[in-house]
Order: structure tokens, then C-alpha cells, then sequence
């Protein structure tokens, strides 16, 4: 007799679920936006009658009770929401194979390096007492503070004339259009970390000489990036790779079925460069369950990628609109998140030859 193949989920399917939900959410907001007024409830509203199946998009926005019970509660992957609005994201992508912790009402949180423990036995004797671990907060990673993350984007308001899903589809690009190109510009990059973001994962990152030009340099170069992880005290397995659309594609074509390593697309790194991770030593936290969603009809913002005051010392920013002049809606989002990676966690190569 056959056994039967059990079902299994579509993660994929969960993912892509998720993702409308909150596009759903961010486009009722943007729907019902009126000057001066909460339009929560109107949200809540129009999200019931659009999509009276969606129950992700109505808790989203479904506002706060008093009092709160065990009943309400509900439990969700804490990258999931931020995933949904930036679902290309490849930093957002490690995030969720890392540790995620939350940082609601803490500034730091630090986490021992397993790299710096000492060798201590663990096997033991009949009646012997166990080591001690003595661990090596010298060399350990620290999460935090979280920063602010705040995106802007604008939508003529003839947007509210048209259906739920058009508006949803429409805002939804926006925003995952930004916040993935910005998230993972800052996560894959060299800066070290100031006022306004977390170092880059590659911060501090001695790039590894790539292999010379030939059949099977692309092969060195992996292994040369895991080996030196490896040496680095942190377990590589399940190491993450991350490059740029053309050496994300060529690994993809080159690895056989049996390669069991994630590889990740993204437009933060540079050409020729390859990256990996352990996601062992790759941590991220948020202090929000969800990001903010708010909308604005009569306020007024600089239009720019690189903003600055409107008025400030008797300059003035340019191009600057006026959302009631120009019938238009602003859509804000907003959270709080920090990220950080263990030493030799992350290795990088700069120039590949192939």
C-alpha cells in the first residue's frame, strides 16, 4: 500500500497573503483620508466591506482596546509585516532566518559571542560536577538602539475614486519600491552606525581576495566565504549568500539541485561583489509589532530625496506642495529597528572574476 504524501504549506502563498493584507490596510487608510479627522474607524470600515474575507487587513487596523485580554492576542513572525511592505527586500529576507528579538522598552541588548567561550569540556564523569560557561561579553554583539525608520510617498487623491484593489496595488508598489531599495542599501553597506541608522552588516568587513578567473572560480569564492566563517568560531551552516542581480543569477544557474544554500538578489550591494552570512550570528530586532500607517490631505513636505527643512534659517526647500492645494494624499510609514552581526558572521568579496 502507498503512503500518502502529506499536504504542505505554501509559504510562498502565506507570504504573498501577508503582503496584500497590509497593502489592503495601508490603501483603506489612504482611501478614507479626510483633512483633520480620524479616519481609523472609516478605515476599519471600508476594509470589512472591500475585503470582508481579510481578516489580517481588518486586525491590522483595528484599533486599540481597553482592556486587553489573552484573547487578543495572536502570534506572527515579527519580520513578517516589514517583509510585507518591502517583500524584495534580501536584508528583510535574512532577518527572518536570524535571530529576531524584541526590543520594546530596552535600548540595547547584548549577545554573548559563542566564538569567544572558552574550551571547556562537556562531557563529564559519574558524579563530577559540570563546567561553569564563563561567557565573553568582550567580544559579544550588541543590538540596538533601534532606529527610526520613516517613509514618505504621495498619491493624487482621484486614487479614492477608484476600487480597493486598484488603490492597494498602486500604494503598494510605491512603498515596496522604496523601502526595499533603501533597507537593503543601508543593511549591506560599509557605514558605521551614527544618529540616524545601525552600521551596515559589512562594517568593519575585510573583503577575501577573490579566486583567479577560470571554470571554477565562482566555486572558490563560495567556499573561500564559508571557510572563513567557519574560522571564525560561527557555525556555517545554512550560510546565506547575497549578491547583485547579475552574480545572484549566474550562482543560481551554475549550483546544482543539491546546493541547499539560500541565495539572495539585491540592488544593495555593488557589481562583482558577493557577500554570505551565518544567519547564527545575524540578529535584528523591532520595538513595534507592526509599522505605523498614517495619512495626511493638508500638510505640506519637501519633494526630494534628500529633504530638508521646509523653512530654516530664512531658506527655503524646493520643490515643496501643499497636499490640500494640489489634491493630493501623503502616506507615511513608520518603525523602530536595529540590527547586528556577530564578528566573522559576515564575509564579503568585492571583485569576483566571473
Amino acid at each position: 500500500m502507498n503512503r500518502p504524501i502529506p499536504y504542505r504549506p505554501d509559504y510562498s502563498a502565506l507570504a504573498q497573503n501577508e503582503q496584500r493584507s497590509w497593502h489592503r490596510a495601508i490603501a483603506a487608510r489612504a482611501l478614507v483620508a479626510k483633512p483633520n479627522e480620524d479616519t481609523s474607524k472609516l478605515a476599519a470600515e471600508l476594509a470589512k466591506s472591500a475585503w470582508p474575507g481579510d481578516e489580517r487587513a481588518h486586525l491590522i487596523l483595528r484599533a486599540g482596546v481597553s482592556p486587553t485580554t489573552t484573547a487578543d492576542l495572536w502570534t506572527y513572525n515579527p519580520v513578517a509585516p516589514y517583509r510585507s511592505l518591502a517583500p524584495s527586500s534580501a536584508a528583510l529576507a535574512l532577518f527572518q532566518l536570524g535571530l529576531v528579538l524584541n526590543l520594546e522598552g530596552v535600548t540595547t541588548i547584548r549577545i554573548p559571542s559563542v566564538a569567544g567561550l572558552p574550551a571547556q569540556p562537556i562531557f563529564v564523569g559519574e558524579g563530577l560536577p559540570a563546567p561553569n560557561l564563563q561567557w565573553n561579553f568582550a567580544t559579544d554583539t550588541v543590538l540596538g538602539p533601534a532606529r527610526k525608520i520613516l517613509m514618505l510617498s504621495a498619491v493624487t487623491a482621484d486614487l479614492q475614486k477608484a476600487t480597493g484593489d486598484t488603490a492597494a496595488n498602486v500604494i503598494g508598489r510605491v512603498l515596496a519600491d522604496k523601502a526595499t531599495r533603501d533597507i537593503d542599501a543601508t543593511a549591506f553597506g560599509t557605514a558605521a552606525a551614527d544618529d540616524k541608522q545601525p552600521a551596515g552588516l559589512l562594517h568593519g568587513v575585510t573583503p577575501i581576495a577573490a579566486a583567479t578567473a577560470g571554470v571554477g572560480a565562482m566555486t572558490e569564492d563560495l567556499g573561500a566565504l564559508t571557510g572563513a566563517i567557519g574560522a571564525a568560531g560561527i557555525d556555517p551552516s545554512g550560510v546565506v549568500f547575497v549578491a547583485g542581480p547579475r552574480e545572484a543569477m549566474i550562482i543560481k544557474a551554475s549550483v546544482g539541485s543539491k546546493f541547499d544554500h539560500t541565495v539572495l538578489m539585491t540592488l544593495g550591494l555593488p557589481a562583482k561583489s558577493v557577500a554570505a552570512f551565518a544567519p547564527a550570528g545575524v540578529v535584528s530586532g523591532f520595538q513595534d509589532n507592526a509599522p505605523t500607517i498614517e495619512t495626511a490631505k493638508e500638510a505640506a513636505y519637501h519633494f526630494s530625496d534628500t529633504p530638508a527643512d521646509i523653512s530654516s534659517s530664512g531658506s527655503v526647500a524646493a520643490p515643496v506642495k501643499s497636499m490640500w492645494q494640489t489634491d493630493i494624499i501623503s502616506i507615511r510609514v513608520r518603525a523602530n529597528c536595529a540590527w547586528a552581526v556577530a564578528t566573522g558572521a559576515a564575509q564579503v568579496i568585492t571583485a569576483v572574476n566571473w
